[in-house]
């Protein structure tokens, strides 16, 4: 005989179950790691696509998965992360250290006149971010050109601006208000000028990124390739402009008559091959395309 279980008894008083919040939901899906990983991808591949880019290879033609994406991403941005964290931490003991003594007795005055500078100084530098972001052609000719080229005319610009937010957010924090109201405002004000620091940031590194693959792919030049890998290729027919030549063998080596040098891996798909010429006397010189099939066999010399 089945015993009958009497049904719970809902409590009046007892609401419905609450449902998790969207934030909570998107929590499961985006956790830090997410977004780390994400992060490091992106600027790998920054840095990857202006690798090639330099040779002339779009970075989608040879296929790398996210890992290998991933992988390139400390050489684009562990200088510009050493150098922010370096940069954070001496500007916040220094405001520590200012925060501490106008804390004092009798430094009301001073605190208000260093609140009201911090914010016009950080409202003059916020409000470069126009001519910064927009690059009008007043703005190129004016500062842009006086800048050196490379890191410190694409860099220096946003992270002026970046300076600005962070002096508004010091100076809001010096000026701690005591209603509600006011803290609740200067809260917001906070969260628009770290979202802004943020972009700022993200933005400068992505430059960054660009910046250090197109000087990477420079300076291998320069030393004539010297770290990749040099091959010999065995083909069927001889290759045009192959910078060792190709010499040809008799009827005993078919069918790989010829033997092409001088070349060394660029990069490699599952179906081509990117070539450089092993000796590039520091000039930039043309990318050859081979194309991975049974009418060549490619030998690898190992780095020299």
């Amino acid at each position: 005989m089945t015993a009958r279980v009497p049904a719970r008894r809902s409590d009046p008083g007892e609401g419905p179950p609450k449902g998790k919040s969207f934030l909570e939901k998107a929590a499961y899906v985006v956790t830090p790691g997410t977004v780390v990983f994400a992060l490091l991808y992106y600027f790998g591949s920054t840095y990857r696509s202006a690798y090639y880019a330099y040779f002339g290879v779009r970075v989608g033609d040879l296929q790398l998965s996210p890992q290998d994406h991933v992988l390139g991403s400390p050489t684009a941005i562990f200088l510009p992360l050493l150098i922010l964290m370096f940069l954070g931490l001496s500007g916040l003991l220094l405001f520590a250290f200012l925060d501490s003594r106008l804390s004092l007795r009798g430094m009301e005055d001073l605190r208000r006149q260093v609140f009201w500078g911090l914010t016009a100084a950080g409202i003059v530098l916020l409000l470069l971010g126009f001519p910064v972001f927009l690059r009008p052609r007043w703005w190129q000719e004016a500062v842009l050109l006086r800048l050196a080229p490379g890191w410190p005319r694409a860099l220096l610009p946003p992270l002026i601006v970046a300076l600005g937010a962070i002096l508004v957010v010091l100076a809001l924090y010096l000026r701690r208000g005591s209603s509600r109201r006011r803290e609740r405002l200067r809260a917001v004000a906070n969260g628009l000028l770290v979202a802004l620091v943020a972009m700022v940031v993200f933005f400068d590194m992505a430059r960054y990124a660009d910046l250090a693959g197109r000087a990477e792919a420079s300076q291998d030049t320069v030393e004539g390739f010297s770290r990749m890998t040099p091959i010999m290729i065995h083909s069927r027919q001889p290759l045009p402009h192959a910078p060792g030549g190709c010499r040809k063998f008799g009827a005993g080596h078919d069918p790989y008559r010829y033997t092409c040098t001088g070349f060394r891996i660029l990069a490699k798909s599952k179906a081509q091959y990117f070539l450089v010429p092993e000796s590039s006397q520091g000039k930039r010189s043309p990318t050859f395309v081979l194309r991975d099939d049974d009418s060549i066999r490619v030998h690898v010399w190992g780095t020299s």
